[in-house]
């Protein structure tokens, strides 16, 4: 149940920084079916979800931190 309040702030978080509607992000959306979803808004979204949970995402995992469900699932790893 923790994982599915991670994927709701996430997205959040994700809509926000691309300026677009919640609506238009789901569990499994992917940044290469987003075309504002680029390498530079991703770092965006990295640094502002670091700073929202107080975790820092290990560097080797970074790259693959690209949809919404894999950046809930880390945050999840991290945050125990």
């Amino acid at each position: 149940m923790k994982k599915m309040k991670y994927i709701a702030e996430v997205k959040t978080i994700i809509a926000r920084i691309l300026n677009l509607p919640e609506s238009s992000l789901d569990v499994n959306t992917d940044m290469s079916e987003i075309s504002e979803w680029d390498s530079m808004s991703n770092i965006r979204i990295l640094s502002t979800l670091e700073e929202h949970y107080d975790i820092l995402f290990p560097e080797d995992d970074v790259f693959d931190l690209t949809s919404v469900f894999a950046l809930a699932e880390e945050i999840e790893k991290i945050k125990g």
